[in-house]
């Protein structure tokens, strides 16, 4: 590039007449990274070398031929829900459940959260800063970590999965709802608020009809989520097609495995374009 400047007899601008070998910002970021991926390698144990690549065409192999046998039940004594297909019905009913508590328990604490409801008074303001905090330390908990304690305290099974999504969800579901209130249009408010209705009356006629396409909206987005959550659950205790997973993981089933995850995805997939088109509608 910088010849094409000296061949017009034009000025060469001052950051393409330096060489890779004389710029020493450039040569001070390149080094840089090289110490930081020499200390990340050295800190996390990492060699290429030591890794199996001989067995990995054999894992392979046998995830190409998935064993669709898994899909019902695997003996006399199982019924249809404890095959993969059944227990991907139970997760994606796993994720609609914890879905519907989040959003019964977030939906009210969400106008409490609205900083434009609940400014103008210490006592309301007090409310909507500790509301917000509780839906901050909800939602920064990851719901692995959640179901790990959900396990103990509900034993290890789909309760447990239940209850940890929708403890996380409320922080996030409430968020969203919480910021789609404060982005409200404040025509209508003022204009039901002239004609000397109370906090209720306001926020029943001026504000809950802004707010219904959005809600939904967030709410299919959530719902969404947690099905394509739901499986990894199942690895600590959470119960549905997780569980099964991982146990075919552990015994080197990897058939079996591979049967799984293309359910997983094909459940996932469904899940997306559906949600994808009622939020297409609600636009």
């Amino acid at each position: 590039m910088a010849d094409y400047f000296r061949a017009r007899g034009l000025a060469v601008p001052p950051e393409l007449d330096r060489h890779w070998y004389t710029d020493w910002r450039r040569l001070i970021t390149v080094s840089t990274a090289l110490v930081v991926l020499g200390i990340g390698f050295q800190l996390t144990d990492f060699d290429p070398r030591h890794l199996q690549f001989d067995y990995a065409p054999k894992i392979l192999a046998q995830l190409a031929r998935p064993d669709v046998s898994v899909c019902g039940p695997q003996n006399e004594y199982e019924t249809w829900l404890d095959g993969a297909c059944g227990l991907m019905v139970v997760t994606i009913f796993l994720g609609i459940v914890a879905t519907l508590i989040a959003v019964v328990i977030a939906l009210p604490l969400s106008f409490l959260a609205a900083r434009n409801l609940m400014t103008g008074h210490p006592v309301t303001a007090a409310i909507y800063t500790l509301v917000r905090f509780v839906f901050t330390v909800m939602r920064s908990i990851d719901v692995l970590i959640v179901v790990i304690l959900a396990a103990v305290i509900f034993g290890i099974g789909t309760a447990a999965g239940i209850m940890a999504l929708a403890f996380h969800n409320v922080g996030v579901i409430g968020k969203l709802y919480s910021e789609a209130i404060e982005g409200i249009e404040t025509g209508p408010i003022e204009a039901i608020t002239a004609t000397g209705a109370n906090r209720l009356q306001v926020i029943w006629t001026a504000v809950v009809p802004q707010l219904v396409n959005p809600f939904i909206s967030f709410t299919i987005y959530r719902l969404d989520t947690n099905v394509r959550l739901a499986p990894i659950l199942g690895y600590v205790g959470g119960g549905g097609i997780g569980v099964m997973l991982f146990q075919n993981i552990q015994l080197l089933n990897y058939r079996a495995t591979s049967f799984i995850i293309l359910l997983i995805i094909a459940t996932v997939a469904v899940m997306d374009f559906l949600s994808a088109q009622v939020r297409k509608r609600l636009a």
